[in-house]
C-alpha cells in the first residue's frame, strides 16, 4: 500500500498511520525516556516519562501491554481528523454509501444506481457510482 494512491478509496480504510512494531521498537530501544509516547501523539505522558524515566520503569514496563490500543487511539484520531467527522452511519435501507473521490465526503445512492451520476454533497464534483 506504501506508495499507492488513495483516490477512489474509502476514507475510513486509509492506511495506518502509526505502526505498533514501530512503537514497541521506541518502547524497547527508547521506553524509559517516553519516545514512544511522543511518536503516538501523547505528549503529555512523554514528558512525564521523560523527566522520571517511565516512571522509574514501572510505566515502561506497563506501556508493553497498552500500546497496540494506544497506537489505534492515535490512528483513529488521525482519521477523524483527516476526515474531519466520524464514520457516518449505515445507509438507509435501499441505499448505500459512496465516497467522494475528490474530497472523501460519504454520501448516499441508491442500490441500483450504479453507472447513474451524483453530484457530492460537499464538494459538487460530479461522479458516477461505482459496482
Amino acid at each position: 500500500m506504501l506508495g499507492e494512491s488513495l483516490e477512489g478509496m474509502s476514507p475510513w480504510r486509509v492506511k495506518k498511520v502509526k505502526s505498533i512494531g514501530v512503537a514497541y521498537v521506541l518502547w524497547f530501544f527508547l521506553g524509559v525516556l517516553g519516545i514512544h509516547r511522543f511518536y503516538l501523539n501523547r505528549v503529555g505522558t512523554g514528558v512525564l516519562w521523560l523527566l522520571t524515566g517511565g516512571l522509574l520503569g514501572i510505566g515502561w514496563l506497563v506501556d508493553l501491554f497498552l500500546i497496540p490500543g494506544m497506537v489505534r487511539q492515535a490512528n483513529l484520531e488521525e482519521a477523524v481528523m483527516r476526515i474531519g467527522t466520524a464514520p457516518p452511519p449505515a445507509a438507509m435501507p435501499g441505499l448505500r454509501v459512496i465516497y467522494c473521490t475528490h474530497c472523501g465526503a460519504p454520501m448516499q445512492v441508491p442500490v441500483g444506481g450504479t453507472g447513474r451520476q451524483f453530484a457530492c454533497p460537499s464538494c459538487r464534483t460530479v461522479l458516477a457510482a461505482p459496482a
